[in-house]
């Protein structure tokens, strides 16, 4: 007796991942499936689910014949070796016979009305097509992988892309000069080194900077956004070239900016504005004569204290400061620019002066007298005083000699409107009347100042010595005056000058 067949599993255990017996009888096919040439089991008017793949029972068989493929009209066509996927469309390929001997085929024909499982339920809105128990979870590992996948993918193009910006790799080109203004702003250096074409990406260098890349730190693609280290650069010159990496940039800014080349003109007090061209000539070679005197000849360079009616004189006499003035290499052909800075700083000094001392003293008020005339004096005082403790001195006698309507008698005023040094006057010349800078015979002050007076006289004709003196007198070889308040002592002490032969003869 043969051997009984063994029993195989069906079709339908397979696709559902159940063993034979496994299977509940609400799932397994109908004994009388329709042939596979009958009409769907759904019919047409009910609503239906599509499926690109379904499989039925097609027929009972006695036994089991080769497997064959019907074309969409009936005709045979050849088996061919292919996933369900692939089948050609309208063709029904065999899939086989269960132990009962049924046969199930693959149907798919996209432009017909779909086959279904035959169990499906056209009532039941909550049918879902039969799947093998691991199926889904073989898709989540797919997709996971597939995400996966993206994302090491992505990250490593973000960190290449990364790597290019902050280092090109190229040559560096030409030399770039690189300017950092004082308060700028990392964004700004950032912006303006990339415009310059020193760096890649101004945004890659920020983010690169705030996360302290240059200190250890590192760009993350997710940690990125979190940098916040505060970076500041000193502001100043600096040599850059192009196409440098963000660590050559930060080594260049951390050396600092170049140091300027630095030339001192040196400016003495008591210089008129004709000894004062020649001076600044002297102090440097590369200043133009004419651009000198047509700077000191421009209303928009005089100093603010400069009366309207004065200006026809010598606009800019005694209103520049002598001082040590660095001009730095860029500016020394700047002719404009060392007459404006001598005569701001004059404004300067003035008006802190003027705050210290309370404004002008309380004689100005019975005079008239502005700031101009402080000018003025402390001109005078700076021609007059050889030693510092004689500057508040002089200045009283000044004051006391105006509040008395005395003439000033101060040679150096009349030596400025002649023209000539003092040891040239002659008579004539301390008797001209004409002259409006002979405080000899005329009473008052000089119309404008007779020289560039420093600090301390600017200081003592603000704050006048306490005291009665009406004279003074040289009467030490070291420069010092001896003051007096009546006549006859100050003849005694232009006999000590003459004595000593200090040019009081």
């Amino acid at each position: 007796m043969a051997d009984s067949p063994k029993p195989r599993r069906s079709l339908a255990a397979f696709l559902t991942g159940q063993a034979d017996e496994e299977i509940p009888e609400a799932a397994k096919p109908p004994p009388t499936p329709p042939s596979a040439t009958d009409l769907p089991l759904i019919p047409a008017d009910e609503p239906r689910r599509p499926a690109t793949r379904v499989v039925r029972p097609a027929q009972a068989a006695p036994q089991a014949p080769p497997p064959v493929a019907l074309g969409p009209d009936g005709e045979e066509v050849p088996i061919v070796a292919l996933p369900d996927y692939a089948a050609p469309p309208g063709v029904v390929v065999s899939a086989g016979y269960d132990a009962d001997g049924v046969e199930y085929v693959f149907e798919d024909d996209p432009g017909a009305s779909p086959l279904v499982d035959p169990r499906y339920d056209a009532e039941d809105r909550n049918w879902v097509r039969y799947r093998t128990s691991w199926g889904g979870f073989l898709r989540v590992i797919g997709l996971v992988v597939i995400v996966l996948f993206v994302i090491v993918t992505a990250r490593n193009r973000v960190y290449s892309w990364l790597d290019d910006q902050i280092d090109s790799g190229g040559d560096h080109g030409e030399e770039i000069p690189f300017t950092i203004q004082s308060g700028a702003a990392v964004n700004d250096v950032a912006t303006n080194l990339a415009e310059a074409g020193v760096i890649n990406n101004a945004t890659v260098f920020r983010y690169w900077l705030r996360c302290d890349v240059p200190n250890g730190g590192e760009i993350t693609i997710t940690g990125f956004l979190g940098c916040d280290t505060e970076v500041q650069f000193q502001a100043g010159d600096y040599e850059l070239v192009e196409n440098m990496t963000y660590d050559q940039v930060i080594a260049v800014f951390a050396e600092g900016p170049i140091i300027p080349e630095i030339f001192q003109v040196r400016v003495p007090e008591g210089l008129t504005v004709a000894q004062l061209i020649p001076r600044l000539l002297e102090e440097n070679d590369l200043f133009d004569e004419q651009e000198l005197r047509e700077a000191m000849s421009d209303p928009d360079l005089f100093s603010k204290f400069l009366r309207p009616e004065n200006a026809i004189f010598f606009p800019q006499e005694g209103l520049m400061f002598p001082a040590f003035y660095d001009v730095p290499e860029q500016d020394i052909t700047d002719e404009r620019l060392m007459v404006a800075r001598m005569t701001s700083e004059m404004d300067a000094r003035i008006e802190r002066l003027l705050d210290e001392s309370g404004g002008l003293p309380a004689e100005a008020a019975d005079f008239g007298f502005d700031e101009y005339d402080i000018v003025i004096i402390a001109s005078l005082i700076e021609e007059e005083a050889k030693v510092p403790e004689d500057r508040p001195k002089i200045s009283r006698v000044i004051w006391n000699r105006l509040a008395q309507g005395e003439t000033l008698g101060i040679d150096a005023s009349v030596c400025y409107g002649a023209g000539v040094p003092c040891t040239e006057l002659t008579r004539s010349m301390l008797d001209d009347a004409t002259n409006r800078w002979n405080t000899r015979v005329n009473q008052g002050l000089p119309p404008t100042p007779i020289a560039a007076p420093g600090e301390a006289s600017l200081e003592a004709a603000l704050n006048p010595e306490v005291g009665d003196w009406l004279f003074y007198v040289l009467t030490d070889e070291d420069g010092s005056h001896s003051f007096a308040e009546t006549l006859e002592e100050h003849n005694r002490n232009v006999e000590i000058c003459v004595a000593k032969d200090l040019g009081c003869g």
